[in-house]
């Protein structure tokens, strides 16, 4: 590889996140800069760093951090609680260090991945390398969707103890990504989901060492949720690690500044007046650019030839495209995903004769002839015209993406939208009482859902519902009758989950609780990016919890089908799910799967255990219930819930 000329600027993806396709946000931004002649090169340390996770090389250094660390404890006379937490994750762990490059093979070839067992077996393989990861990096958690400390959430003293421990799985990784790109002028991180805060910020922290000159900027829609959310003080101590961040969408911002750094030492009020960029002026003063909503009708063709498509967790290429952004109906009570309901976000389109160019111009480029349209949601007339238009043009492509019902989807549009390859739709179908989707304000009721659900699963293509129990108000008789229409339109329901409910920040609920019948709102000490609200039910307010009878319902439901969590095969709107749907038809994951052997398991497990395991978890677990039915309760004045990181260890020394 070429090295790359000084002051060249970087767009990077960190972990953790989806490894099985290249996430559309940097492709995007990319194809907009490149439209313009500004040149910018991507990097995906999301999907070469699991690459590195899995060489044998990295599984041998962690077998031998495990059987010493096991040989230290072992050792001692007593362990600590702490030590005890320990010491049943290394355990257990131990034997599961082996070689998972056959994981890797099975998930990338066109034969093995559809074979059932073998596929299982891959994927029980990937976890199992998540559980290597949390005894070696204890006390953090890994996995696709998540990068957690074993209870507190992420504050900037846990962001430090991370960074000063280089706790980082990929500590060693990053060194060679970021030594092979020169001496860089620019780097933007994306931290599009919560599960990238560790790394991003160790990624911030270690470019600053390694590149004290170059320009580091975040962007994203988490950090730009935590800027939205935060108290000043949090956000001017994101500014140790970044030199801006940039808020909303990243076209405009990227735009006009990277030709100001690129000609050098630009002026701060020039800085100052680009759209959507918040940097910190002088003394403890922020200074944020006008904020600017983009245009669609401007957006470019995302761009993804700096990746290796063939290095993704997939035996086929599949690409994200995002043809509308926000939500066109943007009423719900509970919903803050993405931007849509940031107030600055409007509903928006690309022309439907740009979208059609773009898919036809990516399939072209790239080879790749299944799309997921990422979007919060396409209208009903914007998808029926993409349909037509994708007919009209002759592509011969597959694609996925997410609708609400709606009574304008007949069978004869539905069956337009299968000819045009429409193959799985993802439905917020919420919930199956009539009064709780009012309350949701989703402007549909269960009759509407069974009529507009039987459209489309008629037409051939498979209908996946989301649904959660437990919003503010609904009873137990009402859960219910959500789990008693997915029993009862179980024929024509090809995935479902049925999850809990969480409140939101910037949500209809969370901006009004007392008209939901909630008397407090509060964070825990800890959550200084204020991503995880908590609350209480008021004294007229009710929450039905899922009671022991809806769980048993839940399972019975589940037992039905393979249904899996994200990013594997049985999980909403994934790539391996959208795969085996072509492959194996609609109803391919209405049916259970068969159980898989068990992995063999390493040749590294002859290690005396000196202290029992079993009981080391079993006063885990004792200590944690006590301690979190304490910990997540808000204090008497009102105030947060103690949970930190501090508090934690705190806890522990008393013990």
């Amino acid at each position: 590889m070429n090295k790359p000329p000084a002051n060249a600027s970087f767009l990077i993806y960190p972990p953790f996140a989806d490894p099985t396709w290249a996430y559309v946000g940097l492709p995007t931004l990319k194809g907009y800069l490149g439209r313009r002649g500004i040149e910018v090169s991507l990097r995906d340390y999301n999907i070469e760093g699991l690459h590195y996770l899995l060489a044998e090389t990295t599984m041998e250094g962690w077998r031998q951090r495990i059987t010493a660390r096991l040989a230290e404890l072992n050792r001692r006379k007593k362990l600590t609680l702490y030590e005890e937490m320990e010491y049943w994750r290394l355990a257990e762990a131990l034997p599961l260090c082996r070689d998972y490059g056959d994981c890797l093979a099975v998930l990338q070839d066109p034969r093995q991945f559809y074979h059932k067992k073998k596929y299982l077996r891959a994927r029980d393989g990937v976890e199992d390398l998540f559980q290597v990861m949390e005894a070696v990096f204890f006390p953090f958690r890994f996995s696709f969707n998540r990068a957690d400390h074993l209870v507190a959430p992420w504050d900037f003293k846990l962001l430090e103890d991370y960074i000063a421990r280089q706790a980082s799985p990929f500590a060693q990784f990053y060194r060679e990504q970021l030594a092979a790109l020169g001496q860089p002028g620019f780097i933007g991180l994306s931290l599009t989901f919560v599960s990238q805060i560790p790394e991003t910020f160790y990624l911030c922290r270690l470019i600053k060492e390694l590149f004290p000159v170059c320009f580091v900027q975040l962007g994203g829609p988490c950090i730009d949720q935590i800027v939205r959310n935060s108290d000043q003080e949090s956000i001017r101590r994101i500014f140790a690690y970044a030199d801006a961040v940039g808020l909303q969408e990243g076209e405009q911002t990227l735009a006009q500044l990277l030709p100001l750094l690129q000609a050098g030492n630009p002026e701060p009020q020039r800085l100052a007046a680009i759209p959507n960029l918040l940097m910190k002026g002088a003394g403890e003063a922020l200074v944020q650019g006008p904020a600017e909503t983009f245009a669609l009708a401007e957006a470019a063709r995302p761009d993804y030839s700096d990746l290796d498509l063939d290095r993704y967790l997939a035996p086929a290429r599949l690409l994200l495209y995002s043809p509308t952004r926000g939500c066109y109906w943007n009423k719900c009570s509970f919903c803050s995903y993405g931007f849509n309901q940031s107030g600055r976000h409007a509903y928006r389109e690309i022309p439907v004769a740009q979208a059609v160019a773009d898919l036809k111009a990516m399939q072209q480029q790239f080879g790749a002839s299944n799309f997921y349209l990422s979007a919060d949601v396409l209208s009903p007339a914007y998808a029926l015209a993409l349909a037509q238009g994708i007919i009209d043009e002759g592509l011969e492509i597959y694609w996925s993406t997410d609708l609400r019902i709606e009574a304008a989807y007949t069978p004869e549009r539905c069956r337009l939208l299968y000819r045009a390859g429409l193959r799985a739709v993802a439905f917020g179908i919420e919930s199956g009482s009539d009064r709780v989707l009012r309350l949701m304000n989703k402007g549909i009721d269960s009759e509407l859902i069974r009529k507009i659900n039987r459209n489309f699963h008629q037409a051939g293509i498979s209908t996946s519902w989301m649904t959660f129990l437990s919003h503010p108000g609904e009873t137990g008789r009402e859960a219910g009758e959500t789990l008693a229409l997915i029993g009862e339109q179980g024929k024509m329901v090809d995935q479902f989950i049925a999850g809990e409910f969480n409140l939101t920040p910037g949500s209809l609920i969370s901006c009004h609780p007392e008209q939901y019948g909630i008397g407090s709102v509060y964070h825990t000490a800890g959550d200084v990016f204020k991503l995880f609200l908590l609350f209480n039910m008021g004294q007229n307010g009710s929450s039905a919890a899922a009671a022991d009878d809806l769980e048993e319902k839940i399972e019975a439901l589940s037992r039905r089908y393979h249904l899996d969590h994200y990013p594997w095969a049985g999980s909403i709107s994934t790539h391996h799910s959208l795969l085996y749907l072509l492959h194996g038809g609609q109803r391919v994951f209405a049916k259970p799967w068969p159980s898989p052997k068990p992995l063999a398991k390493g040749g590294a497990a002859q290690l005396r255990f000196k202290f029992s395991p079993e009981d080391c978890q079993e006063r885990e677990q004792a200590f944690m219930e006590g301690y979190l039915a304490e910990a997540l309760q808000p204090q008497a004045n009102g105030g947060s819930a103690p949970l930190s990181f501090a508090h934690f260890h705190k806890a522990l020394a008393n013990k």
